[in-house]
């Protein structure tokens, strides 16, 4: 049961594009050979990044660390300063986050206030994606200044150090991995390679449950589709804050499974089931199911309007998220989710249905794209130091809510206010009339 586990977890940092990547890929292509089966290799065009080595030395002490995606190489001293203090031409400290995203924002911060560089403090270290933007765009958002991670570093606090950041990166082609053994249209069992660090639950384990539910639904003959995707840590060429599910987005842009069902960071803590609203009667009785997060491959059909489910246990692991603690499964726990996938994907997903005329809006004969004008995430800012992803009735959540916010994005999509929110609702109702 654990041989593609264990294959995935040998490689370390094994990122889009890399050597390392199209070894596993062969590896995977061998394993998978059975005479039932097909396969295609779905191109992707990423930025392979690679942190070569990540040091902070303080007089004759060095002090290994992780650069955080995608920083540049830097080689730079300077004092280490308080995030709160006078950053300017120094080296900010600071802790991560409750929510280990808002890392964006403070380097974000810093960069504008003249550091030079931002290191985070604290154990464990983690590799977490910093972007120069404040939503998630598509457009290009390169981190505006390096940063990095380190396991407790207070001590060093108003020392003169020196930081070395060495990465590696280029512009490449990586591959999404998709097996079927039906040329019908079909459900779709996905889940990404990619990790940082060891990835034992994100995404190791969710590589493990997704081949063995495909192979033994394959055994029954029953039709099936295995997508195996690349970058989804990321990233694209151009570094676009909305920087994740990237291969996944290229694939089903051209290919679209009747129903996907995602597996994503699970092997410990409780599986929940993260389903569109109009799946949810169907799921009654599976297990626990909540609305959908943006955090997984499902994301796009989800932005799309269609019918997908990803199991994950990610709240229940966010304390070793993309750090060097995630080196642990419960193998029974991969078994329950590789036959809970087994029977997702034999329901018959419901056709959404909506009413766009109580919204004012023309009626459309396209059920999908009729649910994705009224259901859709939201990205909602108190202040600029945090924000949430929400995914919700958007006309309904403008209409009520919209003034208490200082900026709210449609998620991949446009900004629909900033500071003052209050005619967050006609904007978006306009936008939705030249989407129809």
């Amino acid at each position: 049961m654990t041989e593609v586990y264990t294959k995935c977890v040998s490689y370390r940092d094994l990122v889009a594009g890399s050597p390392l990547e199209r070894e596993f890929l062969q590896w995977l292509l061998t394993f998978l050979d059975t005479p039932t089966v097909w396969f295609h290799l779905s191109p992707v065009e990423v930025l392979y990044w690679e942190d070569s080595g990540t040091r902070l030395e303080v007089g004759e002490t060095a002090v290994k660390g992780l650069a955080l995606p995608y920083s540049s190489s830097i080689d730079v001293e300077g004092r280490l300063v308080p995030i709160d203090g006078d950053v300017e031409g120094n080296i900010a400290v600071a802790k991560f986050p409750e929510d280990v995203d808002d890392a964006k924002y403070i380097v974000i911060d810093a960069a504008r206030r003249g550091a030079s560089a931002v290191v985070f403090t604290g154990r464990p270290p983690r590799r977490i994606v910093i972007t120069g933007e404040y939503g998630y765009k598509f457009d290009a958002a390169p981190p505006p200044i390096p940063a990095a991670s380190f396991e407790n570093i207070d001590s060093y606090i108003n020392k003169r150090v020196r930081l070395e950041i060495e990465v590696k990166s280029r512009i490449t082609y990586s591959y999404s991995l998709i097996a079927f053994n039906s040329f019908e249209d079909t459900p779709m069992i996905s889940a990404h390679w990619d990790h940082w660090l060891v990835g034992s639950t994100d995404n190791c384990a969710g590589v493990e449950a997704a081949v063995l539910a495909f192979s033994e639904l394959v055994a029954e003959e029953f039709p099936i589709a295995l997508g195996l995707f690349t970058a989804e840590e990321g990233v694209a060429p151009h570094v676009p804050s909305f920087y994740w599910a990237w291969g996944s987005l290229n694939y089903l842009k051209r290919w679209r499974p009747t129903l996907l069902i995602n597996i994503d960071a699970i092997g410990l803590g409780t599986p929940r089931m993260y389903a569109m609203p109009y799946l949810h009667e169907t799921l009654k009785g599976l297990g626990p199911v909540e609305m959908p997060e943006a955090y997984f491959d499902s994301v796009h059909y989800e932005r799309w309007g269609l019918p997908s489910i990803t199991i994950s246990s990610l709240k229940d692991t966010w304390d070793i998220y993309h750090s060097p603690l995630d080196i642990n499964v419960d193998a029974d726990n991969i078994l329950y989710v590789a036959e809970l996938a087994k029977r997702l994907a034999k329901i018959k997903p419901q056709i959404p249905s909506i009413s766009l005329e109580e919204y004012g809006l023309p009626p459309i004969n396209n059920h999908y794209i009729a649910w994705s004008l009224i259901y859709n995430y939201l990205v909602i800012f108190k202040d600029f130091t945090h924000s949430d992803i929400i995914y919700t009735n958007v006309f309904r959540f403008l209409k009520r809510d919209s003034r208490s916010y200082r900026r709210i994005d449609l998620m991949g999509g446009p900004t629909l206010c900033i500071n003052n929110c209050e005619n967050a609702f006609e904007t978006y109702r306009e936008l939705a009339l030249l989407r129809l």
